[in-house]
């Protein structure tokens, strides 16, 4: 299971977008609605995103604490800020977090 885990949070994030700090808060045009990836989605497609912490759903470790334990097992980790090391902004500000583009046919 461990092994699986790490397998997958590995793949995940090999694939994942580039971070950026104009990213770190929600726009402005977000609907309360689409705060998150719905259920399914493939992970690093644009649909993959949690527009409340500026990240891929499926690496948000805010909405999914289950997720941590992989990170701190990568040594992905900020301690101070509880969050994973790759997603923190105040230890690394020229991180560009980027939400991956709509796919060609406007999906």
């Amino acid at each position: 299971m461990r092994c699986t885990t790490l397998a997958i949070l590995l793949s995940l994030s090999l694939a994942a977008p580039v971070f950026s700090a104009e990213n770190a808060k929600p726009s402005a045009t977000a609907k309360a609605g689409d705060a998150h990836a719905p259920k399914g989605v493939k992970p690093s497609s644009h649909e993959d995103w949690c527009e409340e912490h500026r990240v891929p759903e499926s690496l948000c470790t805010r909405c999914n604490p289950k997720l941590i334990p992989a990170f701190k097992a990568t040594k992905d980790w900020c301690e101070e800020h509880g969050l994973p090391e790759s997603q923190c902004l105040k230890c690394n500000p020229n991180l560009k977090i980027v939400r991956p583009p709509k796919p060609a046919g406007g999906k």
